[in-house]
């Protein structure tokens, strides 16, 4: 139940922005915008908006072919429903067919699909030699689609090295030194906390600790001990500083700079779950767990419930959802992640997909304008709105954390396996160096089956 209830919650992020969900994380960036250098007050440079104005203006003017063939995850029934339910709707395909046929002409066929339909469905046209232009890159068909030769690499039609792609997506879809896919976009997890509580308790708030250029992983855990509490007097917390789903370790992992899979031991794919960053991770919320309690225990998703009803101060969310997400009485806050004592400011997890041209494309140079088209629309879209819905100063941060995700596909067997050994050993005080070990085992028992390693 929790894994299709948290395919389906990925979906919608997709559907409103082509983002994200772990490839090796994404190269440390030292500036504290996407954009590049920037000023006193934080705004790019002339340089930079010169670089972003030549981003602008890269499609060409006409296209000698113009015919494409999508598979993605929205029918054009759905879309139609979404259209007339806010005419202002965008989707990355389907807004972008639109404009692309009326620049360009020619037809797009979109093959609309459900979410986890995608793979079966893009494989079985390659395998049978079947035209598909452009498909999806998300975390559970990678790393099957460069490891199986059913999308090609993508740098022959794409210049990843001009500014506008985002790095973390590349290396996310890199395998054996490939690029399969591209994107520009993102949504980082963020920390929703509940503000009203946090003023109640008299405990600054993350933002504020974030602010202060001290938000990591012990101010954390004082916050969140700050926030805990025993209620009704049985001696044991009621209330709690932090609760999510069991998978919040691959969170921590990300911020501690790493990521949960390693595609590029040459040995083969293998975990990241014996390295020194892996065990912070897991000794800290085991500790969160166990000894200090300040961690609710995941019981599916009774953390929402939980949340809207005060009863845990803080949680994590996609983007700008941690402000929305949970209607309440409160009011609801968001900070970045903490930074783990072997990370960088910036580092996050977070949602981020791409998109990959198959190997029976035939048409790949249209379908890298397409790409590019769909995240520029996509760009344009999300700034005017989360601009004017949240500040600049919000959205900027935002978008800088979108640039520092970590994240690695899971599109390997046992991965679920492997997860529910972390999260069973946390709770039950198995020493971490067991649990690490039989879960790295089962990641490399795991590739052999996807991947035949």
């Amino acid at each position: 139940m929790r894994k299709k209830f948290l395919a389906t919650a990925m979906a919608l992020v997709c559907t409103v922005s082509l983002a994200a969900c772990g490839g090796n994380p994404a190269e440390k960036d030292p500036t504290p915008t996407p954009a590049g250098n920037t000023n006193e007050n934080n705004e790019p440079d002339d340089a930079d908006k010169e670089k972003e104005e030549d981003n602008k203006s890269s499609l060409p003017d006409k296209l000698d072919n113009a015919n494409l063939v999508i598979v993605w995850d929205m029918t054009e029934e759905a879309w139609k429903a979404a259209k007339e339910e806010d005419p202002d709707a965008f989707n990355l395909v389907w807004t972008t067919k639109e404009v692309f046929e009326e620049k360009y002409g020619g037809k797009v066929e979109v093959i609309g699909v459900g979410w986890g339909d995608q793979a079966s469905t893009v494989i079985s046209m390659v395998n049978a030699g079947e035209v598909c232009d452009l498909a999806q890159a998300h975390d559970q068909n990678f790393p099957i689609y460069g490891a199986k030769n059913i999308v090609q690499d993508i740098s022959q039609y794409i210049d990843l090295n001009d500014g506008f792609w985002y790095d973390s997506v590349t290396n996310a879809f890199t395998y054996n030194g490939k690029p399969y896919a591209a994107g520009a976009d993102a949504t980082p997890v963020v920390i929703s906390y509940n503000k009203t509580l946090f003023e109640q308790n008299g405990v600054k708030t993350p933002m504020e600790y974030f602010n202060e250029g001290n938000w990591n992983w012990d101010t954390f855990r004082q916050v969140a001990l700050d926030m805990t509490g025993d209620t009704d007097g049985d001696g044991n917390p009621d209330v709690f500083g932090f609760g999510w789903w069991d998978s919040f370790y691959v969170q921590m992992l990300n911020t501690n700079g790493t990521v949960s899979i390693n595609y590029a031991d040459p040995n083969g794919v293998s975990s990241n779950y014996l390295t020194p960053q892996a065990t912070e991770a897991f000794t800290f919320l085991q500790n969160g767990y166990i000894t200090d309690k300040f961690m609710e225990r995941p019981d599916g998703d009774k953390f929402i419930s939980n949340f809207k009803s005060g009863k845990l101060a803080m949680t994590c969310e996609y983007g700008f959802a941690a402000i929305t997400a949970y209607p309440c009485d409160y009011e609801i806050e968001w900070a970045p992640l903490p930074t783990g004592p072997s990370g960088e400011k910036y580092d996050c997890g977070g949602s981020l997909n791409g998109f990959a041209i198959p190997v029976t494309s035939e048409n790949p140079e249209g379908a890298a304008v397409f790409a590019r088209m769909a995240y520029e629309l996509l760009q344009e879209n999300n700034t005017t709105k989360q601009i004017e819905k949240y500040g600049k100063e919000q959205y900027d941060l935002m978008k800088t954390l979108a640039t520092h995700i970590n994240f690695a596909p899971i599109g390997i067997e046992k991965y679920w396996d492997a997860n529910w050994t972390i999260f069973s050993g946390m709770i039950e005080g198995t020493p971490v160096s067991t649990f690490a070990t039989n879960a790295d085992e089962q990641i490399k028992e795991g590739a052999q089956v996807t991947l035949g390693q």
